[in-house]
């Protein structure tokens, strides 16, 4: 006769057997690692949302199966007939009979609206920034830059609460701890065996995390792209000359209210002098090119040959972009 142990350990085993299965099935079939891509983004780092509607789609997967085993496969206990026998059960401490009672309670009463919270509100985070991400990525006004090369476990794992340029996201951490938290709770009580089935979550932990995810997608829509140059010419810029500026978000983000910075267009600036604002235009028929004509005052009088320059571009957002080497002339 089967164990509490052993019938968890044959539910985390059906489930992980069926994750081999599509697995194998995703090489053969799409030459790609199901495992691997279904927690990765497009940017190919580990997305924070898809990380965790994977886990609760396992935990919830494994905890029924647990169920189905004892309810279904194993011989049902004499204490799970009567109701007098069911006080019996419970005293005797019977844990598979809690379960096999626990089974027909979860049939009868269906899921709770708790679980349909855990499940839905990871699947509706993760919808949601992939939706925001997505729009801004294609207006241009959010730049994703792609993971390239072979990344280790820890960066892998890092990537779930950081943002693109690996500085700690505390929106990202704060979804991760919570969710961790009632992952814990739900393990450790589930493997408590009572006649209701699934263990109940406390509606303070189902708060949590459903704040933690609402600011995950707020995050995500209130986000701006810091600026970037990917181009300037000509590729030597001469005093009173007209020169062009190319990029990314260097206009702005179209689609958010302007913060208070006190400027409606774009500055440029060059080795830390500012362009004055009437010599910098943008461009209405092609965004993210900005025209200005070249200072007089960058080069040191009687210079002969083309010095390294720096030159940047602050964001009617605020936001300035990194540096871009040129030549002054």
């Amino acid at each position: 006769m089967l164990t509490l142990l052993e019938t968890l350990l044959i539910g985390a085993g059906a489930v992980l057997g069926l994750l081999a299965i599509v697995e194998a099935v995703a090489l053969v079939g799409v030459h790609k690692s199901f495992l691997a891509t279904v927690i990765l983004g497009q940017d190919n780092r580990t997305s924070t949302s898809k990380t965790f509607i994977f886990m609760w789609t396992l935990l919830v997967g494994w905890a029924l199966t647990s169920l189905l085993i004892a309810g279904e496969i194993i011989n049902t206990h004499s204490c799970v007939n009567m109701k007098r026998a069911i006080k019996a059960c419970m005293a005797q401490k019977d844990q598979i009979g809690l379960m096999q009672i626990g089974w027909h309670n979860f049939l009868a009463a269906g899921l709770s609206g708790s679980y349909l919270v855990l499940l839905g509100v990871p699947a509706a985070a993760g919808v949601a920034a992939k939706a925001i991400t997505q729009t801004k990525a294609d207006a241009g006004t959010l730049i994703k830059s792609t993971a390239s090369g072979k990344q280790s476990t820890a960066s892998r794992i890092a990537q779930i609460f950081s943002a693109d340029d690996q500085t700690t996201d505390i929106g990202d951490f704060q979804y991760v701890i919570f969710n961790l938290i009632t992952a814990v709770y739900f393990v450790a009580e589930f493997v408590k065996p009572s006649t209701q089935g699934l263990p109940a979550i406390p509606n303070t932990l189902l708060g949590l995390t459903s704040v933690s995810a609402a600011l995950y997608v707020g995050k995500k829509a209130a986000a701006r792209s810091q600026p970037r140059i990917t181009g300037v010419f000509p590729s030597i810029l001469r005093a009173g000359e007209t020169a062009t500026i190319i990029g990314n978000g260097l206009t702005g983000d179209p689609t958010q209210p302007r913060p208070a910075t006190g400027i409606s267009e774009p500055q440029v600036t060059i080795d830390g002098k500012p362009v004055p604002a009437g010599d910098v235009k943008t461009d209405q028929t092609v965004a993210d090119r900005l025209t200005f004509t070249v200072p007089g005052d960058l080069v040191s009088p009687g210079t002969q040959t083309p010095i390294s320059g720096t030159i940047q571009v602050m964001s009617a957002d605020g936001y300035i972009s990194p540096g871009y080497s040129v030549q002054l002339a």
